[in-house]
């Protein structure tokens, strides 16, 4: 029998490519990928990635929210056509964190089927931190590999 701390929550899909769940402790998430296409010709099937609490309030360290996201995102890259570029905030000072924490989750539960590319931008006094996912069957890896950095370069416009 697996032990429910082992298993992701479950998870509510809203709408395509929006999902929600809530935690034990009862806190809700909202995960939600959106159309990044607009920002290079290269860029068909490749998304951003979001993910945010429905209220901004302290929450303890809870590993199901990693599995989660984790199965959110093996359902997302089920599609080897998929990328996601992701982008981590800036609003609150924490985009090391965020950048530290995806890095971790990336090394511990990466089977080796999607590629990870790392960048940074410098722009008003802050750095914004970027990483782009791939599977690495992607037929178009390397248009979307040299598209990511082209658009690294311009600071993402």
């Amino acid at each position: 029998m697996t032990s429910d701390s082992l298993l992701p929550y479950e998870i509510t899909e809203e709408a395509d490519l929006t999902y929600s769940f809530t935690t034990r402790h009862g806190i809700v998430y909202h995960a939600y990928f959106l159309d990044y296409s607009g920002y290079h010709p290269a860029f068909t099937n490749v998304y951003t990635f979001n993910i945010e609490p429905e209220k901004d309030t302290p929450h303890p360290i809870d590993k199901r929210i990693a599995l989660t996201i984790i199965h959110l995102l093996r359902q997302f890259f089920s599609r080897n056509e998929n990328a996601m570029i992701m982008i981590c905030d800036t609003l609150d000072g924490k985009e090391l964190k965020r950048k530290m924490l995806f890095s971790r989750w990336f090394m511990q539960y990466n089977d080796g089927n999607i590629q990870k590319y790392d960048a940074s931008s410098a722009s008003d006094g802050y750095i914004l931190y970027v990483s782009l996912y791939i599977h690495r069957d992607n037929p178009h890896s390397r248009q979307l590999i040299s598209a990511f950095y082209d658009l690294v370069k311009n600071n993402l416009y």
